[in-house]
């Protein structure tokens, strides 16, 4: 048998082995092994070769190969590992988007203005699903709110639901009364989501005042949009 024939041999023996002792699938950290010793091998032997000694050089070659290529395996097996991880993250990042854009169609088909938010899927009830200057529900609110609860109890019923009142600036005299009135007005709709079956351990609420304005509050038109609760189905 000449040189070559010898080196691949050992090195094919060598690489046999590796698989058969690990059994299954081999994984990435066992491939650079079989590689670095089937590299390690034939580059020992060409050396052996050249001192008399090719099968010794070809052992010795091997052995160093293995090492060396468990190393680089260990390494891209690291770097897979973490490629996996990062897609695991990008397929939940998807089926979160995509639950929210159906929550956000099913509320939209029912006249129910909602958008989608770092914080998930945001539900606005502006100031004319309530009572003037009260925290009451007119019956319009409480049918939009009916109807966020029966959406949330179907499609989301183990999420966080955080319902946040808001309030638009007047004067500094009435600043601690629409904080008051922010409070309440959350509470009531946190109050009818439970009422209609939402999970109460999944509701939190609190009122914000006119700390988080929504428009401008030095017109009609704006103090009118930031009069609003706004209900958060959480991601």
């Amino acid at each position: 048998m000449n040189l070559a024939k010898q080196i691949s041999a050992r090195s094919l023996l060598i690489v046999l082995l590796i698989g058969g002792c690990a059994g299954g699938d081999i994984t990435t950290r066992e491939k650079g092994a079989g590689i670095g010793a089937l590299g390690g091998a034939a580059a020992g032997g060409l050396i052996g070769a050249a001192v008399g000694h090719p099968g010794v050089g070809a052992a010795i070659g091997g052995a160093l190969g293995l090492g060396t290529g468990a190393l680089i395996g260990d390494q891209l097996q690291g770097q897979q590992n973490k490629q996996n991880e990062q897609q695991k993250a990008l397929d939940q990042q998807r089926a979160e988007i995509e639950k929210n854009r159906a929550l956000i169609d099913e509320l939209k088909k029912r006249n129910i203005d909602a958008r989608e938010t770092p914080r998930g899927v945001m539900v606005n009830l502006p100031n004319v699903n309530f009572q003037f200057d009260s925290a009451d529900l007119t019956p319009d609110g409480r049918s939009k709110v009916d109807q966020i609860a029966n959406i949330i109890k179907r499609d989301a019923p183990n999420r966080r639901i955080v319902v946040e009142g808001h309030a638009s600036r007047e004067n500094a005299a009435a600043e601690a009364y629409n904080q008051r009135l922010s409070e309440r007005r959350a509470n009531t709709v946190a109050d009818s989501l439970e009422r209609n079956g939402v999970n109460g351990r999944n509701i939190s609420s609190q009122g914000l005042g006119t700390r988080v304005p929504a428009a401008t509050n030095d017109t009609e038109s704006g103090r009118q949009q930031n009069r609003r609760v706004e209900v958060i189905i959480e991601n």
